[in-house]
């Protein structure tokens, strides 16, 4: 082979490599995640087996459906364009706190496309801003979750803190002016769920092993603070409000204010069974019965 010719073989292969360089350290195009949530009014379905008027964020025009908004799911760097339709009579909209649509208003029986950026991985709660707080508090609410895929988790978990006025949605259903100023819920979920009915989803049910590291995030819903206490474990802060703090907080016992959220690592050194509960005692009840509002246990393998 002629000099000349490994010249040029050589060039090549220089062109390839820094080509391969070139196009490394460039980001990844983003993918747009399309959802579609719909408007919708519903029922409650109590832990005493009642029934109460709800409205809700649902994934489905038509069927049944959950007073907990559908989790929306991202990963770090995907943008979210979301169809919302107001399948009911009165204006409503679609924000997540922190992160924009605050403005945002839909109109009766139509449809609105709203778009957010993720570069980065979080946790975030959205609502409709329309009529605050009545419509949030009726049960217009979610999560937003946006993964990281190299986290390295052995498992992510998700609960919704909410609480349940049945003075409004009750009054709402009727078409009475529902007084703001005055709110005492006497349903307090996890999830959608209160009491036992809370380890039926696995979201919520923190089931893992010694020593696995396992995320739980946080969104609080609801229209009060909610404090959440940890039997048996410590757990490690590391965000709030989709922004990674400075350093972990090692805590028993974590606020939850209203519309916020947090991100805690639970690493487990013991096996067992042991709850999780808001440190308000009401929030444990429903409808005044204790235990049975804002519970969740740990159950931890060796």
């Amino acid at each position: 082979m002629s000099r000349r010719s490994e010249s040029s073989r050589d060039r090549t292969f220089l062109v390839i490599a820094l080509t391969l360089l070139i196009a490394s350290a460039m980001p990844a195009a983003s993918a747009v995640v399309s959802e579609t949530l719909y408007i919708r009014s519903g029922q409650l379905s109590t832990v005493d087996g009642r029934t109460l008027p709800a409205l809700c964020y649902t994934s489905t025009a038509t069927g049944s459906i959950s007073p907990m908004g559908p989790a929306l799911t991202l990963t770090a760097g995907d943008v979210l364009s979301l169809t919302v339709h107001n399948q009911d009579d009165a204006a409503h909209g679609f924000e997540i706190v922190g992160v924009g649509g605050g403005n945002s208003s839909v109109s009766p029986w139509s449809a609105q496309t709203f778009e957010f950026e993720f570069p980065e991985p979080g946790t975030w709660l959205y609502r409709d801003p329309v009529g605050y707080p009545l419509n949030a508090g009726l049960g217009l609410a979610g999560a937003v979750e946006v993964l990281d895929p190299a986290s390295g988790y052995d498992d992510e978990f998700l609960w919704l803190l909410s609480e349940h006025s049945e003075d409004w949605m009750t009054a709402h259903e009727r078409g009475d002016p529902v007084d703001t100023s005055v709110y005492r819920p006497n349903y307090f979920t996890i999830n959608g769920a209160s009491g036992g009915d809370i380890g039926l989803d696995p979201r919520a049910h923190l089931v893992g092993h010694v020593g696995d590291r396992l995320l739980i995030r946080v969104v609080n819903g609801g229209l009060q603070l909610h404090s959440l206490h940890f039997h048996g474990y410590h757990v490690q802060v590391i965000a709030r409000n989709g922004i990674d703090l400075a350093a972990p907080i090692e805590k028993d016992t974590i606020a939850i204010p209203t519309g916020q959220t947090a991100e805690f690592v639970l690493e487990p050194h013991q096996p067992g069974v042991f709850p999780v509960h808001d440190h308000v005692v009401l929030s444990v009840t429903a409808n005044g019965v204790y235990p049975m509002g804002m519970i969740v246990f740990t159950e931890i393998q060796p």
